[in-house]
């Protein structure tokens, strides 16, 4: 084979490498759902503990850890492999119930309520770098930013009405994560999955801070494919 012949095969069998490599979207636009587990500190061991010194078996408070929601995201691409995130998640959920029976010579008696509704939001920002395949994209990212927890009113048992609203906090919160999306057309992908360790400077429990684990699914938009 003449060297000119053997130079043609070769930039044949590396131009689609090369195309693909430059191409890479300008922006990248997710949305989806969101599963938080939120770290509780030990509250279901020491409500046991609680329960057992009273002998009250089992234990009427259940403390719930887990929150859905929803997670959006917008990517900024500098060049294929790296880019700057802005992400928006809400999550929602009831912190602890209490389910009580009792039966007497004058009755039962039922004490049923629940904790208030509490409403998470993380408002977060920082660096993602991406690994791009014709088929999907491998990427992991650092975010740093703002966690606002609010609550709504304690609905009292016994028809006692509500208490008054717990009020809001903020924390700091460092997110630590990635995830694959699947490409379905040129400008669509599926997540299909994001997986995010979540630390939250929040006060309280002996640690002072939250270790939660969030994980998301849903669509990406990229948009400007060059």
């Amino acid at each position: 084979m003449q060297l000119s012949n053997l130079l043609l095969c070769l930039f044949l069998l590396t131009t689609p490498a090369l195309t693909f490599a430059q191409e890479f979207p300008k922006a990248e636009i997710f949305g989806g759902y969101s599963y938080l587990h939120i770290d509780t500190q030990g509250l279901s061991a020491t409500s046991n503990q609680i329960c057992l010194q009273f002998a009250i078996v089992p234990c009427p408070v259940h403390v719930h850890s887990g929150a859905n929601g929803w997670d959006a995201s917008g990517q900024f691409n500098l060049n294929s492999w790296f880019g700057i995130k802005a992400d928006i998640a809400g999550h929602y959920s009831t912190p602890f119930s209490v389910n009580f029976a009792s039966a007497s010579p004058l009755g039962n008696f039922n004490l049923n309520f629940s904790g208030p509704r509490q409403h998470t939001y993380d408002f977060l920002f920082g660096p993602a770098l991406s690994y791009r395949r014709p088929r999907y994209t491998a990427f992991v990212h650092t975010l740093l930013g703002d966690e606002h927890v609010s609550f709504g009113a304690i609905q009292l048992p016994l028809g006692l009405g509500t208490s008054p609203t717990p009020p809001s906090h903020d924390y700091f919160a460092f997110v630590l994560g990635g995830g694959v999306d699947v490409k379905v057309t040129r400008h669509v992908l599926v997540r299909a999955g994001e997986f995010d360790y979540q630390f939250v400077n929040a006060s309280g429990g002996n640690s002072g801070h939250q270790n939660d684990f969030r994980f998301s699914t849903g669509v990406v938009l990229a948009l400007g494919v060059k």
